[in-house]
């Protein structure tokens, strides 16, 4: 708990961005990845794997932009920082490990920022506001843009603030939106793209037996992509030895490929 009220004191997240939630989310996803560690290894290893292949095919001169970057468990920030002029990582939320890493590598630098477009409204407490955003499309330098681990989590925290102003048919058509939002965004970039998100999980009792499938997507849909699992919470981080298993897929998008239905 003590390093958990440490790691939570120096993160930069902004005051709406805050208020919403992302700083407490930031720092309860790096717990867990602390305490899940040996599980959460392999996934972490080959998001990093897709993650250099779709470098390797990226032209060195500019930007690699990393979505959804967190404490770079999953994201080769040494290699990247190596190859590309410059590597930005951009979360809601700068962890204490981010920082550091771009404290090491001169070229690395830190963009804080809410990727659905959403949070000021919301922070303010008015109506829900459409989903969007158009950060960093204007920038010619960008030569690779990631989406690391984060289409399903965008609309998380944004559901949440909205659970007592809409009905749970319009929260799913919301998420469906944000989802969507986001690949609109991505497929935006003229740069090559690279979206790594789970799509499915899957709740498993003790004795691994299914006990319930979640679209973590809202009903959004993925072009084909190298797939795996990830053992999200192994055995003993839920109640009676539940575990959760989620789908993993990684896939290269661009504006030649038609948007998922």
């Amino acid at each position: 708990m003590l390093l958990e009220i440490l790691t939570s004191w120096r993160t930069d997240c902004p005051p709406p961005l805050a208020r919403l939630g992302y700083r407490y989310a930031a720092v309860a996803c790096a717990a867990r990845a602390r305490r899940c560690a040996a599980a959460w290894a392999p996934h972490q290893q080959r998001t990093r794997a897709a993650i250099l292949q779709a470098a390797a095919d990226a032209d060195p001169a500019g930007t690699a932009l990393i979505l959804g970057s967190g404490p770079c468990l999953d994201v080769p920030v040494a290699e990247l920082a190596a190859r590309f002029r410059r590597v930005v990582l951009a979360d809601a939320a700068q962890l204490p490990a981010a920082r550091a890493l771009a404290r090491r590598h001169p070229a690395v630098a830190l963009a804080t920022l809410d990727l659905t477009g959403m949070a000021a409204g919301l922070a303010q407490g008015g109506p829900p506001p459409p989903p969007g955003c158009t950060a960093f499309l204007g920038d010619a330098g960008i030569r690779l843009v990631v989406s690391a681990n984060l289409l399903s989590q965008l609309p998380l925290l944004p559901l949440a603030a909205l659970a007592r102003q809409l009905p749970d048919q319009e929260l799913e058509r919301m998420g469906r939106r944000i989802v969507e939002a986001h690949l609109a965004h991505l497929r935006g970039f003229a740069a090559p793209v690279l979206l790594v998100s789970d799509i499915e999980r899957h709740c498993l009792a003790a004795d691994g037996t299914t006990l319930a499938r979640e679209d973590t997507l809202f009903g959004a849909t993925l072009p084909p992509g190298e797939e795996w699992d990830w053992l999200l919470a192994p055995s003993g981080e839920l109640p009676g030895g539940q575990q959760l298993r989620t789908r993993v897929r990684a896939v290269r998008l661009d504006r030649s490929r038609s948007a998922p239905a």
